[in-house]
């Protein structure tokens, strides 16, 4: 018999301890998107006849009168979190079947909205997909436990000459701790790159504060800088386990985009994957063609990921009028601008 129940935060600790799992998927990055983000963590934990089989984070946000229930949600620099397989047996067909248990269970207990993203995307496959809003985010993943030279000789040549580029001109690369003053900096050149673009940044400093003190004391960082002349011109934050380094967030300088600071800083993280035999490094998602182009230089391939949503039915009105409005909205802004020309 199935059995679907909340647990403890202490409890999931002791199930997944010792387990192969992925960052996102360990109890580190679960607190860091509860305090970090502001959205509750709970571990949903499925069994069959007293066997533990799979363990789910989810996270709960409450939007006006609104539940919303992800694993993960969006909006926390979390890509996926597949759930954790606790036995041998547990195959994808039994996936499938739990999927829709799950989901029940959510709406029964208050879920207006939920959305699950996972790499094994073929969990869905026992899913009506036409009740659910599906959508396909999808990033660049390269293998990193390989020799330095075949992770160089894998690389695109203008990656490589951008990366020679940087050595010949001296620039250098530091591995940083979470002294005050190193995020103070890096959040001020954050600010000046969104500033080009008449934005700010997606997150406050006390975010970013938090969140490389968090995986420093998890043992979970990697904090970079790229100097020229002992002037940083560029910076990078990574998070990392023995599985995989997923690049969370960098910033460069006028100076630093000339001479290939960031193709030096992202050598470097493949550099420290391969000599810490880390089985992979994540870029941080695909989208922005500019920047799809410079992920993809460094030899990774792309990967697809599935996200389902199901919705409340008067959510999902409410939802598609918003979506109606917005269309309505920027077809207006264009015409502004056209016509303004």
């Amino acid at each position: 018999m199935i059995e679907i129940s909340f647990i403890s935060i202490d409890s999931a600790k002791k199930i997944i301890n010792g387990l192969d799992l992925l960052p996102f998927q360990e109890y580190f990055w679960w607190n860091i998107v509860e305090k970090g983000f502001g959205k509750e963590c709970k571990l949903l934990l499925l069994s069959d006849n007293g066997n533990n089989k799979l363990l789910m984070p989810l996270f709960f946000h409450k939007l006006g009168p609104f539940l919303r229930v992800g694993s993960p949600l969006r909006g926390t620099h979390t890509p996926h979190i597949d759930p954790i397989v606790l036995s041998e047996d547990v195959d994808t067909n039994f996936q499938q079947i739990y999927i829709k248990k799950v989901l029940l269970f959510l709406l029964k207990n208050g879920a207006d909205w939920i959305e699950f993203t996972y790499a094994n995307h073929q969990i869905f496959n026992g899913l009506n997909a036409a009740d659910f809003l599906v959508e396909t985010p999808s990033t660049s993943i390269l293998k990193t436990n390989l020799s330095e030279d075949v992770l160089w000789n894998g690389m695109q040549g203008r990656a490589r000459n951008l990366v020679r580029k940087a050595e010949k001109f001296d620039l250098v690369a530091n591995f940083l701790d979470s002294k005050k003053h190193n995020v103070d900096l890096f959040y001020s050149m954050l600010e000046e790159t969104f500033k080009k673009s008449g934005n700010k940044p997606p997150h406050s400093k006390e975010f970013y504060t938090f969140l490389v003190d968090s995986l420093i004391a998890s043992n979970n960082l990697l904090f970079l800088s790229i100097e020229k002349e002992s002037k940083v011109v560029a910076m990078g934050i990574f998070m990392f386990n023995n599985n995989e380094i997923n690049f969370i967030s960098g910033t460069s300088t006028q100076i630093g985009n000339k001479y290939g600071a960031n193709n030096l800083m992202h050598w470097e993280v493949i550099k420290f994957a391969s000599t810490n035999n880390i089985k992979q490094y994540n870029f941080g998602g695909l989208g922005i063609s500019s920047i799809d182009k410079f992920k993809r230089s460094f030899g990774g391939n792309d990967v697809e990921y599935k996200r389902y949503i199901l919705m409340k039915p008067f959510v999902q009105f409410l939802f598609n009028t918003a979506m109606k409005i917005k269309n309505i909205l920027s077809f207006i802004r264009q015409e502004f601008k056209r016509f303004k020309r």
